[in-house]
């Protein structure tokens, strides 16, 4: 089986962490391993991609290099193996006065991702997951059209310029975008709603981005892609209920909305149906009384959800132009959060 390279995101995608306040962010970096939460879900659904011996984790977070003890010991304790963890180098930034470059994203991770697939080389599918809470979406896309050949390398100097990113290390990423081979291997984009933003203002992103409220939805969009299998969603669902307390009709809505945006089609909800509910009773796992007998009637009345996938038109994204607009979002988000500190 060809390999497949899976890169999350940390804070907001893999972690509950709450840095709309300055209380929130010290906390972030103040707790221990043991106080750390994961978001539902994410442990399980990282547990189950890392049975298959071809799967590989990449961590890239914006957290400061400082916490890298804490954060493995989280992720250890969390059974999760990975390949590589690059975290952002915050302490050298602020001795330098890089005050912007603190919260700052495009300039990081854009580079980090482009220099890393160089390195691997040509061949490896890639399955990306970050969050709403900052440009995840936007960081993502940028990368894999650019890897594709598809974005050119005055577009992404553009943007780094607009970005403020300091000429060294812009130099350092558009030199590696010259040794790039067209690769167009990003197969998916998971953005988990966080911060619940609506699902439209993603569309122009294309069927390859898929907004989703809870790892169960990527779960089941995964095995749909055949990247996981039915037993490894079983137990996903097992652990959404047991350690989440996801109910029936939690469970249910989150198929139905991926099967009504036409994220899955509904043939294929319906193959996935009977093999959930084959899988689901040969377990021996205690749950809540007549939740089999609810959840397997919720599951059925998906058959009857007829949605057809729509086809993807999606115009060529410009790049610059959608950076103006999210830039116009963060300058909002960042005068909300002073005012919320201020209060």
């Amino acid at each position: 089986m060809e390999q497949v390279i899976y890169r999350w995101d940390l804070d907001k995608t893999y972690l509950k962490t709450e840095f709309e306040t300055l209380k929130g962010m010290l906390r972030a970096y103040l707790e221990k391993a043991e106080e750390k939460k994961s978001v539902p879900g994410a442990p399980s659904l990282l547990k189950e991609l890392q049975k298959n011996d071809n799967n590989e984790i990449y961590f890239i977070s914006g957290s400061p290099l400082q916490m890298r003890k804490v954060l493995e010991k989280k992720l250890v304790m969390d059974g999760i193996r990975w390949k590589q963890l690059t975290l952002k180098p915050n302490l050298q930034n602020l001795l330098l006065g890089r005050f912007h470059a603190l919260r700052e994203q495009i300039g990081y991770k854009l580079p980090v991702l482009f220099e890393d697939n160089l390195r691997r080389g040509k061949g490896s599918e890639e399955i990306l997951f970050g969050d709403d809470a900052e440009s995840d979406a936007y960081i993502y896309s940028l990368y894999a059209d650019t890897i594709a050949g598809k974005v050119s390398k005055e577009t992404i100097r553009k943007i780094m310029e607009l970005s403020h990113v300091p000429a060294k290390n812009r130099k350092k990423a558009l030199s590696v975008i010259d040794r790039l081979a067209a690769n167009d291997v990003v197969r998916k984009i998971f953005i988990y709603l966080d911060k619940k933003t609506p699902i439209r203002r993603f569309e122009f992103y294309g069927s390859r981005l898929v907004p989703v409220y809870n790892y169960f939805q990527a779960a089941l969009v995964l095995a749909a892609e055949n990247l996981i299998t039915v037993t490894s969603l079983t137990r996903i669902i097992l652990d959404l209920v047991i350690e989440a307390r996801y109910s029936p009709v939690v469970l249910s809505n989150s198929y139905q909305d991926l099967v009504r945006r036409g994220v899955i089609h509904h043939t294929q909800a319906g193959r996935m149906v009977d093999g959930i509910k084959q899988h689901l009773r040969q377990e021996i796992v205690p749950l809540p009384e007549g939740f089999y007998d609810k959840f397997f009637a919720l599951l059925d009345g998906i058959r009857e959800i007829k949605k057809n996938i729509p086809v993807d038109s999606v115009k060529p994204i410009d790049y610059v132009k959608l950076y103006h607009e999210e830039h116009r979002k963060e300058i909002k988000q960042k005068k909300s959060f002073i005012d919320r500190v201020l209060q």
